[in-house]
This record gives C-alpha cells, sequence and structure tokens, in this order.
C-alpha cells in the first residue's frame, strides 16, 4: 500500500480518541487501502491510532520550521510515496519543497478562499498558491468555487472536486430531529462568518416571533465585539453563546432547530449545511463560494446576497412564517444529501485520486 503523508494545520486532541469518532471513521476507512500519516498540530507528539500515525506539533508561532524538518525526516526514514498538502500556503510550499528533494508525487487541496480570508496578504499569497499548485501532481477541491479560484492559478492539472469529510451518516441516521423555536449559527466567530449581518436580521424580525432565539455554537475571535452588538440592539434575552462543542453535542443541538443558517462573506462548502439538511433542516446561505453548490435557492432553503441584512431578514420571516416551507424544504435538502455525500462516497472519491 502506497503510504500518505498528510500536511496541515487541523488541531488534533488524541489524548481523548473517544470523543473523535468521525475521525475514527475517515482514517479507519483510508487505511484499508493506503498507509495514512499525518503531520498536524495538537498533542501528543506521536501516537498510532485507526490505522494512522500521528505525528503533532504544538500550535505556536514556530509550528512550520518544526513542521518541515519532521515531513523531512519522515520522507527520509518512513519510504513516503505521497505527500498531500491540505492547502496551497504554507502546507503547499513545505510539499513542492518535499517533493522536489525526495521526487514525491504532491497533491495539493484547495478548501477556502484565502484571499477573503487574509486581505492584507493577498498579493503575497497568491503568489504562493501559484507555486504550490503549478508544483502539484493533482490538485483536490471540495467545490465549483475553489476549482475555479486553483484553476485560474494552474490551469493544466489533473482535477479532483470531492468536498471535505463529514461523518454524515449519523446525521442521516438521526430519527428524532424537531423543529424547535431556535435559529442556529455553527462555526468559528470570525468576521468571515458575516455573524453581525445575522444577529442583526435576526434583531429586525425578532418583534414579529418573539418566542424565537438565536442560538451560536462556536468560539473565536469576534465574541466580545459579538456581544456589544447584541447589547446594542437589546436583545441580549433572545441569544445564546453555546462556545465550542463536540460533533455529538451540536448534532443534539441542531435536530432540534427551526433552521440553520450560514452567513458567511467567504466559505469554501460550508460543511455544517450538509450536516443541517441530513437532518432534514432548511437551511439559509448566503450566495458565495461554495454554498451555492449546496443551497439551490428556493428548493433546499434560501440564498441572500453577502452581507445583505434586509434580503436575510425577508428569508428569515418566509421560513419562520410558514412551517409546512420548512418541513418541503428540510426534505428536499435531506434527499439532496442521501444522493451527494456519504462517508463511502469520501473514501472512494479519495482512492480514485490516489490511484489516478
Amino acid at each position: 500500500m502506497k503510504k500518505v503523508l498528510f500536511i496541515g494545520v487541523s488541531n488534533y486532541n488524541l489524548e481523548k480518541p473517544e470523543f473523535q469518532s468521525h475521525l475514527k471513521k475517515k482514517f479507519e476507512g483510508l487505511s484499508r487501502e493506503i498507509t495514512p500519516l499525518v503531520l498536524a498540530k495538537g498533542k501528543p507528539f506521536h501516537k498510532k491510532i485507526w490505522q494512522t500515525d500521528f505525528y503533532l506539533l504544538p500550535p505556536r508561532f514556530f509550528f512550520w520550521p518544526l513542521a518541515f524538518f519532521l515531513a523531512f525526516w519522515m520522507c527520509l526514514v518512513k519510504e513516503i510515496n505521497v505527500i498531500v498538502a491540505q492547502s496551497p500556503l504554507a502546507e503547499g510550499l513545505v510539499g513542492s519543497i518535499l517533493k522536489k528533494i525526495f521526487k514525491k508525487e504532491l497533491i495539493i487541496e484547495v478548501h477556502g478562499d484565502w484571499e477573503a480570508r487574509y486581505p492584507s496578504f493577498k498579493k503575497f499569497l497568491s503568489i504562493l498558491a501559484r507555486f504550490s499548485l503549478r508544483n502539484a501532481d493533482k490538485v483536490r477541491a471540495i467545490s465549483s468555487f475553489t476549482l475555479e479560484k486553483a484553476r485560474r492559478l494552474s490551469p493544466h492539472k489533473p482535477y479532483f472536486v470531492f468536498p471535505t469529510f463529514t461523518d454524515i451518516d449519523d446525521f442521516l441516521k438521526e430519527e428524532d430531529a424537531s423543529f424547535g423555536n431556535f435559529i442556529l449559527f455553527v462555526g468559528n466567530l470570525q468576521e468571515v462568518k458575516g455573524i453581525n449581518v445575522l444577529i442583526e436580521a435576526f434583531a429586525k424580525i425578532s418583534p414579529d416571533f418573539p418566542d424565537f432565539r438565536l442560538i451560536l455554537i462556536g468560539d473565536g475571535p469576534e465574541k466580545e465585539n459579538l456581544k456589544s452588538q447584541i447589547s446594542n440592539l437589546k436583545i441580549e434575552d433572545k441569544m445564546e453563546f453555546r462556545g465550542q462543542l463536540s460533533l455529538e453535542e451540536t448534532r443534539n443541538i441542531m435536530k432540534k432547530c427551526y433552521c440553520l443558517v450560514l452567513p458567511s462573506r467567504s466559505e469554501g462548502l460550508g460543511r455544517v449545511l450538509i450536516e443541517a439538511m441530513a437532518l432534514g433542516k432548511s437551511v439559509i446561505g448566503s450566495n458565495v463560494g461554495g454554498i451555492p453548490d449546496l443551497v439551490q435557492d428556493g428548493q433546499n432553503g434560501f440564498l441572500f446576497e453577502v452581507g445583505n441584512i434586509e434580503q436575510l431578514a425577508e428569508k428569515l420571516k418566509t421560513l419562520l412564517s410558514n412551517k409546512t416551507l420548512a418541513l418541503e424544504m428540510g426534505k428536499r435538502g435531506r434527499e439532496f444529501v442521501q444522493d451527494k455525500f456519504s462517508n463511502e462516497k469520501y473514501i472512494s472519491n479519495y482512492f480514485q485520486m490516489i490511484r489516478a
């Protein structure tokens, strides 16, 4: 079997593997046909679990120098066949250098929009991404948006398009989903997620729907700013911050929400939309990035223009005042997810890419 080294910045806590059932399914699935090795952030430093070797470094400013030397050692000693860089930025640079030194196959993955996330470094990051993508043997995108972004920088590569791994099977198996009186957001509390737009839209419709709350799951640098906004709008009694939760805890809340909203200013795909649709929930997403790959406006949810508070408020009003429509959209969304996404499809797509 080919030995595949995954280089990325995911943060793993393998000291509590019992809370990582989705990772177990992913890596045990991949290990049926490849030997996975992972270099990322987290703890402990080394652990072999789920037929996968994890090498994890502290998430500090010297992460990348250490990561490069560790990856160099792994290529030298572990007989790596394929390097998968999970971004065309720092990961792609490390992968490109290792490819040139060791003549390994290099796969670059494109998961999001680095220009929107780091606008101050837009020019530099585009140069870095172009360098990495042009050194790649294959490129994987997670949506039509990320595919086109990569193709603009490196058009003549073998491209593979399939989403990130989402443990969707557990969501599809859920049988006791209900429609509670709350709207849900799940994600990092960052400016790029557009949460302030959702809060403003919710404040506009709240007087018409006094029984509804807005629940935010996640944590991040915008939390205090969002709390200030909520205080200024005088809707503290309508809001809940639930913090960072496990996948199971998130699912248990998501299955009771009325609808899920993802108001991002930039989004590679939108995994939480897939999860919500698998539970039969109607969804609302901004018309940006890979979100339109998932949300068919007026069919399984609604789209609104990025940052348009009035438009989002109108979409929320329409859904909250028509439960029959919400149920119909949720049913169509569930059917869409059942047809397009599953754990096994992800594993199969990965094997096809490795073999190609």
